[in-house]
């Protein structure tokens, strides 16, 4: 057999891989992770697993399991044993994958980044594996992506710097990024609809704007005392910024006429500015003092004017290209203003609701609940942690991402919300991890079974293994 496969906790499976086919039969042995110690037992809670004989005690002191999946999803196990008086346990998992080519059932797919985004402040370096990334390399995740029901990619082109060639601002151009050499991306949007992918730009607005604001400092976002704001924000209302947001709307819809959408993306740092122009617009609107307002009229006014900025922004887009899609994926500061959002944006713009917080061990009212009641459920994605995001590298949390990110997708799928779109921003792991996130996104507990148990999302954060038996 193969090296244990999380060598990370009292027990640990040993098995030639996690991968299997629906039906097919498999093997694999739970050993204790210490060398020198053998099982006088061994159970294992493994939902959706059928044993077809006996688990079998070897002479090293592993036990040996053999059965089968009957279809494809995310499964979870946990082993106990005891071996001289301790009780012992792990977990581990598999995934039964589905044969391909599989048709999709919802919207599903990666969001990455063509160019550094915001790479450089997460990780103090320049520029990521993506960017990098040749036509082929593209054509080749989109062909993996439409063999295994993902049918959405979202490229971001632009954000600290332009991942396109831009005629407009040249000096911005990431030169890291090898559609910006190239510009081989409508190349790989026309082969992404030969396979039935569609492809959406993302375009950051006021926010992550980096080179822009070292050329026009003028319109970087200011605090009340007058020094930058966080994260290269820019201010909404100055009209180098207003220029610079159309300039690039029209720059890339001329580049890429055949793409298929819009997703668009707030500043993620604080709102808050105090430039000049967004002072004189608060007092033209409401006849008061933007500095003297409370942090609560602040925001609300900051989530009407983004709003409307972007129903403008959309108005524009549709102009040049009729029929896209439009998605506008919601920050931090925007969840407690839902109803601003709702007033104020088109009716038929849908909101992608970024949460990631799979270590977290009750449910909770996250913000998806107060978009979903506000906008309705077939108005919203979701967007959980990914293999390459948030991903944890110690081996003692892995599992604890994959049970958490299941149960934030069967939260979703609970509310209605079965559309997901996975953040990978600037890497895509192999393809067994990307069999992972399909499994969890194609068959969430929450979606295994109908009518779901009573109480079935807390059971889930409770008892992650009991919850699944029963569903």
């Amino acid at each position: 057999m193969a090296a244990p496969l999380a060598p990370a906790e009292d027990l640990v499976v040993h098995a030639a891989t996690r991968t299997i086919l629906p039906g097919a039969p498999f093997t694999f042995e739970v050993a204790p992770a210490a060398p020198g110690l053998a099982l006088a037992d061994c159970t294992l809670s493994f939902p959706g697993f059928t044993a077809d004989r006996p688990a079998e005690r070897l002479p090293t002191g592993a036990w040996r399991f053999a059965g089968r999946l009957a279809r494809p999803g995310f499964y979870a196990l946990r082993a106990t044993g005891r071996s001289d008086h301790a009780t012992l346990s792990g977990r581990d998992y598999f995934v039964a994958a589905e044969p391909v080519p599989v048709p999709a059932r919802q919207e599903a797919g990666y969001y990455v980044f063509l160019g550094c985004g915001d790479y450089p402040i997460i990780t103090g370096q320049e520029s990521h594996p993506l960017a990098a990334w040749s036509q082929d390399q593209w054509l080749g995740l989109v062909d993996w992506m439409a063999d295994h029901g993902f049918n959405r990619l979202w490229t971001l082109v632009n954000g600290y710097t332009l991942a396109y060639p831009s005629q407009r601002y040249p000096t911005l151009r990431d030169r890291h990024c090898r559609n910006a050499a190239e510009n081989f991306l409508g190349a790989v949007i026309a082969h992404a609809h030969r396979r039935g992918v569609k492809v959406y730009l993302m375009l950051t607005t006021d926010g992550h704007a980096r080179d822009f604001c070292r050329a026009h400092p003028e319109a970087e976002r200011r605090n009340a005392d007058g020094t930058p704001g966080p994260h290269h924000g820019l201010a909404l209302e100055h009209p180098l910024t207003q220029r610079y947001l159309y300039d690039t709307l029209e720059e890339v819809l001329a580049l890429y006429p055949a793409a298929d959408g819009l997703a668009v993306h707030p500043t993620e740092s604080d709102p808050d500015r105090f430039n000049p122009e967004s002072v004189a617009a608060f007092r033209a609107e409401t006849g008061r003092d933007l500095f003297t307002e409370p942090l609560p009229i602040r925001r609300a006014w900051h989530n009407r004017a983004y709003a409307r900025f972007l129903a403008a922004f959309f108005a524009r887009a549709r102009q040049l290209r009729p029929g896209l899609d439009l998605v506008m994926a919601n920050c931090w500061w925007q969840d407690d203003y839902v109803a601003e959002n709702l007033a104020h944006l088109p009716a038929d713009v849908r909101i992608a609701v970024w949460h990631y917080a799979w270590e977290e061990t009750e449910p909770k009212p996250w913000p998806i609940h107060r978009w979903v009641a506000a906008f309705g459920a077939n108005r919203v994605l979701y967007v959980p942690t990914s293999q390459s995001y948030l991903y944890p590298t110690d081996p003692r949390r892995v599992m604890d991402r994959h049970l958490g990110t299941d149960r934030l997708i069967s939260t979703a799928a609970i509310l209605g919300v079965r559309d997901t779109m996975y953040f990978a921003g600037w890497e895509i792991l192999p393809a067994d991890a990307r069999l992972l996130d399909a499994a969890l996104v194609h068959h969430p507990s929450a979606g295994r079974a109908r009518p779901l148990p009573d109480k079935f999302l807390e059971r889930l954060y409770a008892d992650y293994f009991a919850a699944t038996a029963a569903s």
